[in-house]
């Protein structure tokens, strides 16, 4: 340690001595920390100051700890966000983002304090520290994939000669379950047969794998090709749009900006077109992709294509069978195969619902290529992400089809689905991602969707106010290509009016129909259908109605954004008579659902406590005689926190003057108690007899 190190901690020299280090300075400097003229300071003086700064270092270190977590990180040390700069607002309307006398939505703040306490940037990581030993590519000439081995990837030149690979193929049995083709060797490289969707790559030094990965490939098939050249004829020579829908589940509005403001900034920059009051319908995932996929409300889908029964679900009359029935090519790919939109808790497909299905692939890779998990959620598979894999596999099939008519929905759940931060390690990638879609041609010919379902819907974010408004405002942008918009300046016109106004999953239904009704392979949009469970909804390339209700396009009053709250006495009288009723309701859905026959298996829950209660502020938009609430409250025997919204109608008589509006909203988790139910439906609202407590 150097003589400059062995300083007291607290060193008085640089103050007590003047520049030319002179007795006459040193002495007032001393009188004002309690010395006399000509008494000089003692060791025990020195080792006071020692002790004195050492408790001020301390208390400091301990006054930054607690504003922490009292705070939060981005209150202490706000340097990691980065400001989105868009104009999303009402013109003239700071603050809101939809403004009607039927609608109010209010522009959140991304960095408000109580949801920001709970939020720190997450970096992005690679999977492996070396890149991958295989690699693969689509030869046009030949029109077949070909696999080789880079043989720059192999570190040790040793074990060159001595490396034994192969590849099988990866077969689907059913939704659970594949089969594998005997492993093919090769040297070098291998072209592989169209017959192969995907595939394993195995490589052994001597009996050792030092080596495994998987490629998920868009081979070219006949069927497929002749449909494809089939109505390319009758288009003659006219210019089709593709479709390429990329979403992520659970991520609001607010989040993305937050979260991943680079990518948000990028689509602000590009100029795609923002449907900033786009509203959810539903509670979780399902409903609100059946909503967009089929134009049904969950009830609707249950009874015309039950995804509990066996071949339930192939029933369903999706987006993509309309496309494919008109001359498109389609694909679809989502990761984290247990909780698949279509699979958790359901039958899932018996046939494959598109040309290129995805499952498959990832339910060897997510079995055979190891990994880690995060946040529960399947993170790295193998030498990518599960998340980069789906992105992978749709810029490819994008790639494939480029000069060709296709449609591709692709659903990303692992880096957003557990909390609000994990999401922003993939900012980088997600903004490079669209660049590279537009470097490979795609954005040229395509009209391409970018959305979410959701906001969370789970965790302590979830509970403020902030929470509340995110969960039901997920985030749209669209792409138009030149040529469209070229052709059709009113759409451009119409989604720059629609930005700030009230839409849905319905809407946007209807909007993929209007895209397939510009081809001219369909007589007109009328003769595609509307969407059922919402009449007066529309396609977003004709102007959106400012005096929309959410009533206006089937939003319950649960999920509804129009409008603001403001809290009330949570334990008055009113409010638990309506929490009372709530609790009851649950108790009766869960006892008649399925005719009764689950209702065994749960404990009927009481009103533990109120936790919160908020009324609407409703204005001239309801008669005067309706009132909604908010309520928030905590049950027995299963510790729940329900969200619940009541609409009281004082014209009707006692019994019936108390409504429950949408479902209800579950704020905690529930893994664990509700273990004997196999059906989502009422998953959150069952406490298993047989559950330990």
């Amino acid at each position: 340690m150097g003589m400059a190190d062995k300083r007291p901690l607290l060193d008085y020299t640089d103050d007590v001595e003047g520049k030319d280090g002179c007795q006459d300075a040193q002495e007032p400097a001393l009188m004002g920390i309690g010395f006399k003229p000509g008494q000089a300071p003692t060791l025990l003086w020195y080792f006071r100051q020692i002790v004195l700064r050492r408790k001020l270092v301390l208390g400091l270190f301990l006054m930054f700890v607690f504003s922490y977590f009292l705070i939060g990180p981005a209150d202490v040390l706000d340097l990691d966000n980065i400001q989105v700069h868009h104009q999303s607002n009402v013109l003239d309307m700071e603050g809101y983002l939809v403004y009607s006398n039927h609608c109010r939505i209010v522009d959140l703040d991304p960095y408000k304090r109580e949801v920001m306490r709970h939020f720190k940037r997450v970096a992005y990581k690679s999977c492996k520290s070396h890149p991958p030993l295989t690699i693969i590519h689509y030869n046009a000439t030949t029109q077949r994939y070909v696999l080789n081995i880079d043989a720059s990837a192999l570190a040790n030149s040793k074990k060159r000669s001595k490396l034994s690979c192969c590849y099988m193929g990866v077969e689907r049995v059913s939704e659970t379950d594949v089969s594998y083709t005997p492993c093919v060797k090769f040297k070098s490289g291998a072209q592989l047969d169209n017959a192969t969707d995907s595939i394993i790559v195995k490589c052994k030094v001597e009996r050792d794998q030092v080596y495994i990965n998987g490629h998920p490939t868009i081979p070219e098939r006949s069927a497929v090709r002749q449909r494809l050249d089939h109505w390319a004829q009758k288009d003659q020579g006219k210019r089709v749009p593709s479709v390429l829908m990329i979403g992520i589940d659970s991520i609001s509005r607010v989040n993305l900006i937050r979260a991943m403001p680079k990518t948000a900034q990028y689509l602000y920059d590009n100029d795609w077109f923002e449907l900033a009051g786009y509203n959810k319908i539903d509670d979780n995932t399902f409903p609100n992709i059946m909503a967009l996929m089929l134009g049904y409300n969950l009830s609707t889908a249950m009874k015309r294509c039950n995804p509990y029964t066996i071949n339930g679900l192939d029933r369903c009359d999706f987006i993509w069978k309309l496309f494919q029935k008109h001359g498109y090519v389609t694909a679809y790919g989502e990761d984290a195969i247990k909780i698949n939109t279509f699979n958790y808790l359901k039958k899932g497909f018996q046939q494959p619902p598109v040309d290129y299905y995805m499952r498959p692939y990832l339910y060897a890779a997510e079995k055979l290529l190891g990994g880690n998990s995060v946040l529960g959620m399947p993170h790295c598979v193998g030498y990518a992400t599960e998340a980069e894999h789906v992105y992978n596999y749709a810029q490819e099939f994008a790639r494939r089809y480029h000069n060709d008519s296709f449609f591709g929905f692709f659903w990303t759940n692992t880096h957003s689905h557990s909390d609000i931060s994990q999401t922003s390690s993939m900012d980088e990638y997600l903004r490079g991602y669209m660049q590279r879609l537009v470097a490979q041609g795609t954005m040229e010919n395509s009209v391409v969707v970018f959305f979410s379902d959701h906001g969370l819907r789970f965790g302590p974010t979830r509970s403020t106010g902030s929470g509340h408004l995110e969960e039901r405002l997920p985030f749209l942008f669209i792409w138009l290509p030149e040529f469209v918009r070229k052709a059709h300046p009113e759409f451009v016109d119409a989604l720059r009016i629609n930005r700030n106004r009230l839409t849905t999953p319905y809407d946007l239904h209807l909007t993929l129909k209007h895209i397939l009704s510009l081809t001219g392979r369909v007589g007109s949009q009328e003769d595609l259908g509307g969407a059922k469970d919402c009449p007066q909804c529309q396609s977003l390339l004709l102007p959106v109605p400012l005096s929309r209700s959410c009533e206006d396009v089937a939003i319950e009053d649960h999920w509804c954004t129009c409008w603001p709250y403001d809290s009330v006495y949570h334990n008055s009288k009113v409010v638990r008579q309506m929490a009372e009723y709530v609790v009851r309701y649950l108790n009766d859905y869960v006892g008649s659902f399925r005719n009764g026959s689950l209702a065994h298996l749960c404990q009927p829950l009481t009103l533990q406590s109120m936790s919160e209660a908020y009324k609407a502020y409703l204005k001239d938009m309801y008669p005067k005689n309706i009132e909604i609430y908010r309520l928030i409250f905590y049950t027995n025997p299963n510790k729940a926190l329900y969200e619940a919204t009541v609409r009281f109608n004082d014209l009707l008589p006692d019994n019936e003057s108390f409504s429950v509006t949408g479902s209800v909203s579950r704020l905690n988790e529930y893994n664990g108690e509700a273990d004997c139910m196999e059906d989502f439906a009422i998953k959150k609202y069952c406490y298993c007899k047989n559950t330990r407590y």
